[in-house]
């Protein structure tokens, strides 16, 4: 009887611990917009990340939001997500798309930093130069 008893207080305990974990794994903010599939992105000599996206006509930086994180073991090392706001439902026939740029003052990178976009890519035409 006594170990019945400690099994289903046991068993009770490690539910509630389960359901506690469960709840604390879930993320405090969600980010926002979607992940965009992005054609290509290179760091500019001054810093600053360009990047060659989807369009039909309306895409601006406007469109996005950068989320930036920072490598929590290095602090020196970062990567970036372009998440797209709105869609573009113009239809202009732009199978480049458009090159859009950020500062590392828009992204809030320090100078020395490394960085990289995490979007992934698609298959591109061969970028503008």
């Amino acid at each position: 009887m006594a170990l019945a008893r400690f099994m289903s207080v046991t068993g009770a305990a490690l539910l509630l611990a389960a359901c506690a974990a469960a709840s604390s794994a879930q993320p405090s903010q969600a980010l926002p917009g979607e992940t965009e599939t992005i054609h290509y992105w290179h760091e500019l000599e001054d810093g600053s990340i360009r990047v060659q996206v989807r369009s039909n006509g309306c895409t601006t930086k406007e469109s996005f939001e950068p989320v930036v994180m920072v490598d929590s073991r290095t602090r020196w090392a970062f990567t970036v997500e372009l998440r797209r706001l709105r869609p573009d439902l113009c239809r202009a026939f732009l199978p480049e798309g458009v090159e859009l740029e950020w500062s590392r003052d828009e992204l809030g990178l320090p100078r020395g930093g490394t960085v990289r976009v995490i979007n992934p890519q698609a298959p591109t035409p061969r970028p503008r130069r």
